[in-house]
């Protein structure tokens, strides 16, 4: 395979458009707007035109007769190099639509919205990966009345109870024992239809902590280890837990890439669970907060995806103009002037 040479520091600041589609109005305080406002301060500083929009406030229209169509709050916007979803897990049915409407005009996405769907279940997440024998905590899914013999022969206690489209640590219960467990069966068995729960087997050796893997691209850029500060089961940043700069292992580093490629995500957070003999996936984010990650390794992860774009976009005009320069003068000093006969 002949490889396209680097590009230049000329061809890289060619200015690239970029969507952000988010769901909330741009308050620091509220979840995940620190890194949606990220975004927009390494976007400025890099020259690239970046919008931040509700999915809420776009208009779609589907016909046969219709090119490129982008209605949003009564105006139209001109087609974007790229659309970088930010809505995660509370990627909802209309968000979704309107993913799929731009990825089927050609708008180039991170990540794709079957990925965004498929990984927003958790337990989809954990069939997907089974599939392909990567090692998970044992799950059930949940079913009422619950069977509480089930789950301590199959799981025994402790064992960890999760809601399917939770974030940032919530939904999330750790029941001991048995009695525990009995409390919230029967709290359980009262909620509302659609209320969708998980029960996971405790992996003790990682309680407290885990790793987070950044993966751009089909690499690993960033990771941290994550370490509840009480003794507490959850490590989440979030939630108050420590982010520690961590270099994972090469089988570490493979599982997370696999993982990104096995749930068809370019841009993804994996959590991996430690256990005693080797490593269990616990979940992936295909929308990750990256605060305490970017201050536990002083990164700027908005710049490693923006380069990573960059590239995606780039290996036409100059860089291909190049390539083809570099080709012809082989060929020239192998074989003589190109169109020559000889």
């Amino acid at each position: 395979m002949i490889k396209l040479p680097a590009m230049s520091a000329r061809e890289t600041k060619q200015r690239m458009r970029i969507w952000i589609i988010f769901h909330r109005d741009l308050d620091p305080a509220k979840p995940e707007v620190p890194e949606v406002l990220r975004f927009q301060e390494t976007a400025q500083r890099m020259g690239i035109e970046l919008e931040v929009l509700r999915p809420q406030d776009f208009d779609l229209i589907v016909g046969t007769e219709r090119g490129w169509d982008a209605s949003h709050r009564f105006r139209m916007l001109d087609k974007p190099d790229f659309i970088i979803a930010r809505t995660g897990a509370e990627t909802h049915y209309f968000t979704l639509a309107v993913l799929r409407h731009f990825e089927r005009q050609g708008v180039g996405m991170v990540n794709a919205p079957a990925a965004i769907e498929a990984v927003a279940d958790k337990l989809h997440t954990m069939q997907l990966l089974t599939a392909e024998g990567i090692a998970i905590p044992r799950t059930i899914l949940a079913k009422f009345p619950v069977d509480v013999d089930l789950i301590e022969r199959e799981l025994g206690f402790p064992v960890v109870v999760k809601t399917l489209k939770g974030t940032r640590g919530g939904g999330v219960v750790l029941c001991r024992d048995r009695s525990q467990f009995d409390d919230l069966a029967s709290l359980l068995d009262g909620a509302k239809p659609g209320a969708d729960f998980i029960f996971q087997r405790y992996i003790r050796a990682s309680h407290g902590r885990d790793a987070r893997l950044l993966v751009v691209g089909g690499r690993v850029v960033a990771a941290m280890e994550r370490r509840a500060r009480d003794g507490g089961f959850k490590s989440n940043v979030s939630l108050g837990g420590e982010a520690l700069r961590f270099d994972p292992p090469a089988e570490m580093v493979d599982l997370a890439v696999r993982v990104a490629a096995i749930l068809n995500l370019d841009v993804a957070g994996i959590d991996i669970l430690f256990d005693e003999h080797g490593y269990r996936v616990c979940e992936a984010n295909s929308a990750p907060g990256f605060q305490g990650l970017e201050r536990a390794c002083a990164i700027d992860i908005p710049e490693k995806i923006f380069i990573w774009l960059q590239r995606r976009r780039m290996p036409r005009a100059g860089a291909l103009k190049r390539w083809w320069s570099s080709l012809s003068g082989g060929l020239r000093g192998g074989y003589g002037a190109l169109g020559s006969r000889g």
